[in-house]
Parts: C-alpha cells; structure tokens; sequence
C-alpha cells in the first residue's frame, strides 16, 4: 500500500513534470520496448545492432548502457532529458530495455512504443510485486503504452497477459504455430541453426535458449517493416553482449565463462545449455543478492543441482544479509542425500554432486580454476558486467573477468 501511495503521489508527478519540461522528446522518437524476466539485455542488444546494421541512428538503454544512476531503466529525470538529447543528435529510434519496477513507478509515463517485446516471466522480483500475478501486470503495463505487441507464446504469461491486453498481440514460439515461429532446431558444440519464417538462420552462438532471443529481435525488426531476409546474415556472427556468455580466454584446456544469470530460469536455461556442450565436468560459482527475494534462493539451488557437477557458494551483493544465512537458504533446496560438501582447497568426489561454501568471492574463482579438468567449463553467474560488488554498506570495485585471471596466474604459480 505504501508503494502504491508513493508510486503516484510522488513518481508519477515527477515524470509528467519532466515529460513537460521536456517537450515530450520521445514523440519525435522511434521506440522499441523490450521486458521480461531473463534475456532482455541480450534481446535489447540484438535489435540495437540489427538496427544499426541496417542503417538506423539507433540508441539503446539497458543495464549495461543506462545513462541514468545504474539502473535499467532510468529516473524520468534522466531518461526524458536523454531523449531530448537523442533527438538534437539526429537519432530516430531508441531501444529501451524496461523493468516492472519501471512500469509500477510511472517511469516512461507519456512514451509510446512503436513495438514491444517479451521475453518471458518466471520467479523474480516477488519481494516487490508479492504475487507473480501482480508481476504479469505490472509487465502488462508496457503493451498498454505500445502499438504493436509482441508476446512469447511459449511462456507461463501468455495465456494471462492475452486476457490483460485489449489489443490482439503478435506471437512467436519454437513449439506452437504463431506469428514468429522456430523450426528445425539444431545445437552443435560450433554454432546454433533453425528455420524461421521459411528462412534458415545460423549463428555460432550455440546455445538453445538464443532462439527465443533472436526470435523476439526477429518479431521486433520485423514488426517495423525492415526486410528480414537482410537481417538474417547479420546473426551469423552474434554480438556479443559484456557479461552475457562472455568467455574469459585461458591457456588451459577448460572453458571460463562469465554470465548475468541470477534467477533460477536463467540459471536453469544457461546451465542445461552449456551441460549439453560441455565433454567433461560442469563447475558453478554462484549466491544470491541480499535483501531481494528470498524464495527463489531454494529454487536456484535445486537448479544448480540438477544441471551441474560441482557448485562453489559464494556472495554476491550481500547488502545487510550474512553471506551464510544467504547460502544456506540455497542450499535447503539441494537433495543432500545425493550431495556432498567439500571443505575449501579440497578436491571433489567423482560420481556426486559436490559443492563449497566459500565466502569471498575471489577465492571462490580461484578454488574452480584450481579444480579445473581439462574439458570441464566453469561459469561464474550473478554478477556478469557488473563493474563493483556491495558487501553490507560498503562497494568495492569487482570484475569477473579480472577474478579468473588472477586464479589463471595463481594456478600457473603453483
């Protein structure tokens, strides 16, 4: 109640002021929405480079871009004079990867979209929204404010969000017969292929759960009449996105990846993806952020558990939360009679699922590297481009990618 309260005596009023002040500086904008629980920043910086590709001034806001404060989509104060600015540079379209908490607070009051997109709606952000429906209809919001709706008609939201929505929405699938449809799938260890529309698409992203992502960029640039048969050559190499399956190169004979993944979807997609394209042994270092939602911890580790071999506890922005209250939460959703808790700088078991507590994050990473078989994959999830890591009150600068070099550098000391 008190959210509600605050969300339209005070967000709403703030963003119907700065719309003015403004001018209302999206109207001369082209904007394509994209929302969802997982796969918005990938799907987001798909159309962006689709679009610029093919000849568009486009800009693009989404976690890693954001021009306002750190996050996804910005306070109305930054995010209605950034189109202002746009506008005066000569853009013409602007990609906007939108939150729920955005939409619940007015935030992109007074914009309207020309497209937008779902990815999909799974457990997350339930701490805010309380009941998942509540989530499905704070999302609902953005194709109220768009002309051309696009939904997934795969996932969980659909049948809900076709009844919320006044308009007929466009589809895309890779199991029913809709608007956008994915056929003939197929996954190598090298690349990705599948029939889209009567065209046949590859990229060397070989992972499966890229086709929803390429399916919904497709839907969008399609939605706004650009030749998809130009388009499609573009996905052969597919961009890549800072955090997103972004692998660290190693003089090892293993694979170490970094990854945003932090809900038990995504982790579960990422996962069971890389299971299938992994010969060895598949090693997770992995928490929870504190303060948020604490009834996916469980979920997430039962996850964890059922697609990888080994997983490394660890923590992620704790904020006020002990890291070991945190992971012991995750771990009340493993099977323990089919677990096996290693102690730190021990070596796992063979033929069980093994997991570490290991408190600071850096050696976490420096405890998978020292474990590493060649053929084995590592993925670090959770943090993925993020630039600093809140331990309690206090930020401390953290990258991923530098935290497997130096466990690179202190394997090869030892």
């Amino acid at each position: 109640m008190l959210q509600k309260i605050k969300n339209i005596f005070w967000h709403l009023p703030k963003s119907i002021f700065f719309n003015f002040f403004y001018f209302f500086p999206s109207r001369k904008l082209v904007l394509i929405g994209v929302t969802g629980t997982d796969g918005k920043t990938t799907t987001s910086t798909l159309i962006h480079h689709l679009l610029e590709q093919s000849g568009y001034k486009v800009a693009l806001i989404s976690t890693i871009t954001s021009p306002g404060l750190h996050t996804t989509s910005p306070d109305p104060k930054y995010l209605q004079k950034y189109f202002y600015d746009l506008g005066k540079q000569g853009y013409t379209h602007v990609v906007c990867e939108v939150t729920s908490h955005a939409l619940d607070q007015y935030r992109y009051w007074g914009c309207q979209f020309a497209v937008s997109v779902l990815t999909n709606i799974s457990h997350e952000h339930l701490d805010y929204h309380k009941t998942i429906n509540n989530y499905i209809k704070s999302k609902s919001r953005l194709f109220l404010q768009s002309q051309i709706s696009v939904l997934n008609r795969d996932d969980y939201s659909y049948s809900i969000l076709k009844k919320l929505l006044p308009q007929k929405s466009k589809t895309y699938s890779a199991k029913f017969k809709s608007d956008y449809t994915a056929k003939n799938i197929k996954t190598t260890l090298q690349k990705l292929s599948f029939n889209f529309n009567g065209n046949t698409l590859t990229t060397d992203s070989p992972y499966h759960y890229q086709v929803y992502n390429i399916l919904a960029a497709l839907s969008v640039i399609s939605e706004l009449n650009i030749d998809i048969k130009k388009v499609i050559p573009l996905l052969k190499h597919f961009p890549e996105t800072k955090g997103r399956r972004e692998e660290v190169n190693n003089s090892f004979k293993f694979r170490t990846i970094i990854d945003f993944a932090h809900t038990p979807a995504a982790l579960d997609a990422t996962l069971s993806s890389l299971k299938k394209v992994t010969p060895n042994r598949l090693i997770v270092i992995f928490g929870a952020t504190g303060g948020r939602d604490k009834t996916k911890r469980p979920i997430m580790g039962q996850v964890v558990q059922n697609q990888a071999d080994i997983a490394i506890l660890t923590s992620d922005d704790t904020r006020n939360e002990k890291i070991k209250d945190i992971n012991q939460q995750i771990i009340s959703g493993f099977d323990l009679s089919n677990a096996h808790e290693n102690k730190p700088n021990s070596f796992p078991k063979d033929k069980i699922f093994n997991y570490y507590q290991i408190e600071n994050r850096q050696d976490a990473f420096n405890q998978a590297i020292k474990i590493a078989q060649p053929g084995d994959t590592i993925i670090a999830c959770g943090k993925g481009h993020e630039t600093s890591i809140l331990l309690g009150n206090t930020e401390y600068p953290w990258s991923e990618s530098e935290a497997f070099r130096t466990a690179f550098r202190l394997r090869k000391s030892t």
